[in-house]
């Protein structure tokens, strides 16, 4: 109460002055929008100030000082070249996928990577305890496997200390412009894209937040672009947790990222990236000294990229393709240093209505080869079909080999549908010798219905017998057990009555025994308000946001211990908070968990913290 107070106090006198600023502003033209058409602008318009410029040069005796900051404001306006994401090409069914741009990342009530795919329905998070803990998700029962991870179009294979499944809690969100979402039975994608300023202007962000028992995040970048087609990204994220005895472990995290680009054409370029992080995290060991949370004694991950593109068309139609080099070092001090090299060509060719793509990867560790193609088409209005074809060849004569296809269609009223399925065999771990590929006999319906008020979406799918795999850093949790066939019926909703509140919630339930991992009767649910007090403060420079979210499930087995007997996960309701302001570019935000003190957790035996919180600021300036 006393920081809102003071925040308050702080708060209504520069709203106030800064609201005389007008919303007027000059777009872009035509031209300048077409130099890259596959680049999203996100960005908000800067203001100009109502008076002349000739006034304003008489009214402030120190010109210079205002003629650079009046340069500074139109360089913003100007779009130049910048390297277009690799993602999927071509038009997909809806339904299919997730967007979460940079808006949605930094006012979505997200700490991690894991907390955004937490919106995709049915999916649970193994979270243990607070920041900095793993936070591995479940999807549909396939265990660690059951999400893949793309980095700037190159596959973010595990490596290290887990070579079995990726935590996202682990990606710094600060570094991110961007994360795609794909929603197959039994699998999600996650494309994350790096930050990509595409205008003239060098744009910078800091950001500082604390956390309780003196926990600290340090956030900073730095982004430049030439007309020439040169450009430089520079970032770094540092996370402290400090040890709670009795209650929680240290935990720290120091992470840079450094990009450089150079684009002499539209029609081509080269790219060169590195993200290094060092991840430190002592065990957390239970009441009876056994450990539920693995350590990482000075771990390191070290992600090197190099790229060539080419595309013969600036449209954003016809042909393209991506040379992607990439190796990835990563280990600890107790853990032998893992190296995996791989290069690759990504292509394609799109047209309004059709596209066609594959790759072709060359890894030195664990998959060789893998092979992928795609396609997408429009065949008549309102009507889409997409599939891939996958051959990938692993150590020890293992193969996988499958494909999917997906269709929508458009329907009159707001009303969608859209089919997926998945067919033939997998390997879930290529880096477990004894894991042999599984059948998958995978499909999944969907439907929604959507006005401007209201959205209701309902799923049905179908998962094959599996057997996945358990997640490493969760030492008493030795396996899962082989899940039969499933059912899997989910649903969702959206409710605005009001332009500024929104009611949403998903809810998912597997019908019979639910399998290992995850919980049956499983839902979340959040409303939020927001807005901007344009009444009171017509410029739009203030933004609120209020929400609060709860998330229940009911008792379920979460996996089996060393002796083979069920671990069982009670239920448990946990509620979150956030509270988050805006003037202009810099912003405000407080984001507290476990409200209501829940002692049951996410993982038997690993009690989240009552009443955590974390307070911080964010500010996104020109320079």
């Amino acid at each position: 109460m006393r920081f809102a107070l003071v925040l308050a106090l702080l708060v209504v006198p520069v709203v106030r002055l800064l609201a005389q600023v007008p919303d007027s502003a000059p777009s872009l033209s035509d031209t300048t929008r077409l130099a890259n058409p596959s680049v999203l602008d996100t960005l908000r318009p800067f203001h100009r100030d109502s008076l002349g410029r000739d006034s304003l040069l008489h009214a402030r005796p120190d010109s210079s000082q205002l003629q650079r900051y009046l340069a500074a404001m139109a360089q913003a306006e100007v779009k130049v070249l910048a390297p277009a994401p690799i993602g999927l090409e071509g038009p997909q069914p809806g339904l299919t996928r997730l967007v979460f741009t940079r808006d949605s990342i930094e006012w979505g009530h997200a700490a991690t990577v894991s907390d955004l795919l937490q919106r995709v329905p049915g999916v649970y998070l193994w979270r243990g305890q607070w920041l900095g803990q793993p936070e591995m998700p479940n999807f549909q029962g396939r265990g660690a496997t059951s999400v893949e991870y793309y980095l700037d179009g190159l596959p973010y294979v595990p490596a290290g200390v887990d070579s079995v499944g990726i935590d996202p809690g682990l990606f710094a969100l600060s570094l991110l412009d961007r994360i795609e979402v794909e929603r197959w039975p039994g699998l999600l994608r996650v494309r994350l894209f790096t930050r990509n300023n595409d205008r003239l202007a060098a744009r910078s962000q800091i950001a500082v937040a604390r956390g309780q028992f003196n926990a600290a995040r340090v956030q900073a970048s730095l982004e430049k672009r030439s007309r020439a087609g040169l450009g430089l990204f520079l970032a770094g994220d540092y996370l402290d947790v400090p040890t709670v005895t009795g209650l929680r472990p240290r935990y720290s995290n120091a992470q840079v990222m450094a990009q450089g680009s150079y684009l002499p054409s539209p029609h081509w370029g080269f790219l060169l990236q590195g993200i290094r992080s060092k991840p430190v995290r002592d065990p957390l060991v239970g009441q009876f000294l056994d450990t539920l949370v693995r350590q990482i004694a000075r771990g390191n991950r070290t992600d090197l990229e190099a790229r060539v593109l080419w595309r013969a068309d600036t449209s954003g139609l016809g042909a393209r393709a991506d040379l992607l080099v990439g190796h990835t070092s990563s280990g600890d001090s107790l853990t032998p240093a893992q190296h995996v090299e791989q290069i690759g060509v990504i292509g394609s060719y799109r047209l309004p209505l059709l596209s066609l793509g594959g790759s072709a990867f060359w890894r030195s560790r664990w998959t060789s080869l893998d092979l992928r193609g795609n396609g997408a088409w429009i065949p008549i209005d309102r009507v889409t079909v997409s599939g891939e074809a996958v051959f990938q060849r692993h150590e020890g004569g293992r193969s996988s080999a499958w494909l999917g296809v997906r269709g929508g269609v458009q329907l009159p009223q707001g009303l969608s549908v859209s089919a997926s399925a998945r067919v033939g065999r997998a390997v879930a771990a290529p880096a477990l010798l004894t894991d042999s590929a599984q059948t998958l006999r995978d499909w999944q319906l969907l439907g929604r219905w959507q006005r401007r008020w209201a959205a209701l979406e309902a799923g049905f799918a179908h998962t094959a017998a599996f057997q996945p795999q358990a997640y490493q850093p969760f030492a008493q949790i030795v396996a899962l057990e082989r899940s039969s066939g499933t059912d899997w019926l989910t649903t969702s909703v959206r409710l605005q009555p009001l332009s500024w509140m929104t009611l949403e919630g998903w809810y998912s339930n597997p019908r019979g025994t639910a399998p290992d991992g995850l919980p049956p009767r499983h839902m979340l649910g959040a409303g939020t308000i927001r807005t901007r007090l344009q009444r009171v403060f017509p410029s739009g420079v203030l933004n609120v946001k209020l929400r609060l979210a709860v998330e229940h499930w009911s008792d379920g087995v979460i996996g089996r211990d060393a002796t083979d007997s069920p671990i069982i996960l009670t239920h448990a309701t946990y509620f979150r908070s956030l509270v988050e302001v805006a003037l202009g570019s810099l912003q405000v935000y407080w984001d507290r968990g476990n409200l209501t003190r829940e002692t049951s957790g996410y993982v038997p035996g690993i009690v989240i913290p009552a009443r955590q919180d974390e307070v911080g600021i964010r500010w996104a300036f020109t320079n």
